[in-house]
């Protein structure tokens, strides 16, 4: 029997999980696991690593619901909004507060879950060259400037700051790239400090969120976009999991920024 865990309003869990290189032994339990539209989408993916990167991505989420809910992994349902983001659609009183968000590069998996408030999530393999070319077209005016005049050996690092927090956020208001990247702005305020501000039309507030961002390993970094209820000190409890959660163990991740009140 699985270990069950608690999650309260003051607290957002981070599941880690890294893709093996190789078809886990779990392979056929996981693919038991989808429904026949999962499977169909499967199948039509032409590379083994991405088939099998979704396989787990599908499996993971399923088998981390199930250990919040008494829902077995296969039986959990999801609908999506009308921007494609998905939510649970089962209607059990222990399920209805869960929301969820995942994100994933070649090599891993993050999967952040709260109760009652929207979340997002982004992780990017930063190991890579930071694409800086596209600075121009998808930051902000004021954040391609202040990117453009940080000493060039800085501007690798701000560049997956800025796109991890953006694409945080946007997951976060599950409305995709339908919020268009350049009509909000990121500032960095401090070592530790970071406001977000809207152009006219967004319909939002910088007091609604909050942010932070991670670093599990040397290769990635990780940036999470949480609603705010009320003044609070969130906890964030970070795990790392293998296929199905056949195990897991409690991570201690660095917090490099977060936002004011956070």
């Amino acid at each position: 029997m699985q270990l069950q865990l608690q999650i309260d309003s003051h607290q957002v869990h981070l599941w880690h999980l890294y893709v093996p290189e190789q078809d886990d032994p779990a392979h056929e339990e996981g693919m038991a696991l989808l429904t026949p539209e999962e499977r169909e989408k499967h199948g039509r993916f032409h590379f083994a690593r991405d088939r099998r990167r979704y396989l787990m991505t599908r499996g993971l989420i399923r088998s981390l619901l199930s250990r919040y809910a008494p829902i077995a992994p296969r039986d959990w349902r999801f609908e999506t909004n009308a921007y494609g983001r998905p939510r649970i659609a089962n209607a059990l009183p222990q399920a209805q507060p869960l929301r969820f968000n995942i994100s994933h590069t070649a090599s891993l998996i993050v999967a952040a879950l709260t109760v009652e408030r929207e979340v997002g999530v982004d992780v990017e393999h930063t190991a890579r060259a930071a694409p800086l070319e596209i600075a121009q077209h998808f930051f902000s005016a004021s954040e391609a400037q202040a990117l453009q005049q940080l000493p060039a050996e800085l501007q690798p690092s701000r560049f997956w700051d800025l796109w991890t927090l953006k694409e945080s956020y946007i997951k976060a208001r599950g409305m995709g790239l339908s919020l268009p990247l350049d009509r909000f702005s990121f500032s960095f305020e401090g070592a530790h400090d970071v406001a977000i501000g809207f152009e006219d039309g967004l319909d939002d507030s910088a007091a609604r969120w909050q942010f932070w961002q991670l670093q599990p390993d040397n290769a990635h970094a990780v940036a999470l976009c949480l609603e705010r209820m009320h003044s609070e000190t969130v906890q964030i409890l970070c795990w790392k999991a293998t296929p199905l959660l056949a195990s897991v163990e409690q991570l201690q991740v660095a917090v490099t920024r977060w936002s004011p009140g956070g």
